[in-house]
């Protein structure tokens, strides 16, 4: 590496960790430069899933001093910082920029009873072709209305709502504008219009200067606090681009960026996304549609589980190790356990955005081995990101084929040829170990010029899983089982509540409905 090379520094701020990477300037992770730091979040109380914004703040702070610091010994010259930011964060902070309240995450559902009253008594429908969100407790409607009736105090103080990435800007450099990508999964956007949606602010209970303003990626902040300067004196006068959504981030930097290449992630939690460039879209009941910028809308749809279930698994049935993990679920055919599982340990989101449901294994006997459950619970996400499949398909032609990315996916080549059998495409493993944060630099190298192509890219793959046809048939039953068992449970638990669904899945595809671009 000449001292020439420049390169761009990289955050990812995500729910289980935070990481610092220099990417050069041909896109490509030097490795020496990656430095990633683990955390968990605070689960002490039933529902809850967050954290302490300042502790996260100083993870970053030393997950960036070791990025620099090992740039500097491979004479990178980093010329700008780019970062990537979980979407739905949520807390709020006073006049002095101070935190009011924890950090909540998109995994705290304590706010559930809020957001089933917001479906009770408003029309969800209307809300969701505006925001394209749910009534649900991912998003800030619901978490506002909960903390308005759980911590009034802390509410009446805070005088501005705000994510992760703002908190952490506005730590660098005082104050800081949302991204309009991080604006997108708050529940709170009109993302037609790139604004404020003042009807979902009224169900919120906040006005929308509570709100910080909104601009697009490309808008940096520059001008580090002394602080920080004094820190990082190599960073302080470089522009450091706004933080976007991991899940937009993370199509970018696989290279998915054609409807035609479909993104599938899964890491703590699981996801299936498409970017689509065109002015407007009417979007599907079941999916969720978000920004990547003003030109191009990121659509799909996320599960709340993905590796998440796995440990938890791994943990209670006693596999130390994933090679070991992985070589038992290995032997097993499709469907071949006897097992039905509803993968809901936190709640559902996609497609039916029910937080109220519970996690079911069904069919256990004497018989069954830790390694049968285990492969259920693979098969069972499987099946929820196929019925996501199912809704995009009809944005756009068949696609060429599926990346995959996320750690869990990409370390388990039973996972991948799972998915192709599902969704009977072919399924490619992303050649990206990194695909958020490589997102969040090939755009700061864009918006510098090294990278005027970015929006031709192609996915740089490795192997590739094929659908194998006698495991397609296998799992289409086991779909339409699931999806049964799903309606037995709780269509009854409905009934019983006297609420009402908005969608039933009474077969292994999800209504055909036709999301097509606004002309």
């Amino acid at each position: 590496m000449t001292r020439a090379q420049i390169g761009v520094l990289a955050l990812d701020l995500g729910t289980s960790s935070v990481r610092a990477v220099v990417y050069d300037q041909r896109g490509r992770l030097v490795d020496p430069t990656f430095a990633e730091v683990p955390y968990q979040l605070d689960t002490s109380m039933p529902g809850q899933a967050s954290s302490d914004a300042d502790q996260l703040v100083a993870l970053i702070v030393g997950a960036i001093d070791t990025a620099v610091k090992a740039a500097k010994k491979e004479k990178l010259s980093i010329t700008a910082v780019a970062a990537s930011c979980y979407w739905h964060s949520l807390m709020g902070v006073d006049r002095a920029g101070r935190p009011t309240t924890e950090l909540l995450t998109w995994a705290d559902t304590r706010s559930q009873p809020a957001a089933a009253a917001l479906r009770a008594s408003h029309d969800e429908r209307a809300y969701h072709r505006r925001t394209g969100c749910y009534f649900h407790a991912s998003f800030w409607p619901a978490k506002l209305r909960w903390l308005k009736a759980t911590r009034p105090v802390a509410f009446g103080k805070t005088v501005r709502w705000v994510s992760l990435a703002e908190y952490l800007y506005g730590r660098f450099f005082g104050t800081a504008p949302v991204s309009l990508s991080i604006a997108s999964g708050t529940g709170l956007l009109d993302v037609h219009r790139c604004r404020w949606d003042a009807q979902a602010l009224r169900l919120a209970g906040i006005r929308g200067t509570a709100l910080s303003p909104i601009a697009d990626w490309d808008t940096p902040s520059t001008g580090l606090r002394p602080a920080y300067a004094r820190r990082w004196p190599r960073l302080a006068d470089l522009p450091w681009y706004l933080p976007l959504g991991d899940g937009a981030l993370s199509n970018v930097g696989a290279g998915c960026l054609k409807p035609e290449w479909l993104c599938a992630m899964v890491g703590t939690s699981s996801a299936l996304r498409l970017v689509l460039e065109t002015p407007d879209v009417e979007v599907p009941w079941g999916a969720f549609a978000y920004r990547l910028d003003r030109r191009r809308f990121v659509l799909g749809g996320a599960l709340s589980e993905g590796g998440n279930v796995i440990r938890w698994l791994h943990k209670l049935l006693g596999f130390k190790k994933r090679a070991e993990a992985e070589a038992a679920v290995r032997t097993i055919p499709a469907d071949g356990h006897g097992l039905t599982v509803l993968p809901f340990w936190a709640g559902e989101r996609s497609p039916n955005w029910r937080g109220d449901v519970l996690g079911v294994i069904s069919g256990l006997s004497l018989s069954t081995r830790p390694e049968d459950v285990l492969r259920a619970a693979m098969e069972g996400i499987s099946f929820q990101i196929g019925h996501v499949y199912g809704a995009l398909r009809e944005s756009t032609r068949r696609p060429r084929r599926v990346i995959a990315t996320g750690g869990q996916l990409l370390h388990s080549n039973t996972w991948m040829q799972m998915l192709a059998d599902v969704l009977d495409v072919p399924v490619s493993a992303s050649a990206e170990p990194e695909a958020s944060s490589r997102g969040a630099a090939l755009l700061a190298l864009y918006a510098l010029g090294r990278r005027p192509a970015l929006w031709r890219d192609q996915p740089r793959v490795g192997r590739t899983f094929h659908p194998q046809p006698t495991s397609r048939r296998a799992y289409a039953a086991a779909m339409k089982r699931q999806a049964e068992l799903y309606d037995r449970l709780f269509a009854a638990q409905r009934q019983r509540r006297g609420t009402i669904r908005s969608q039933k899945a009474g077969s292994s595809k999800p209504s055909r409905q036709t999301l097509t671009p606004r002309s």
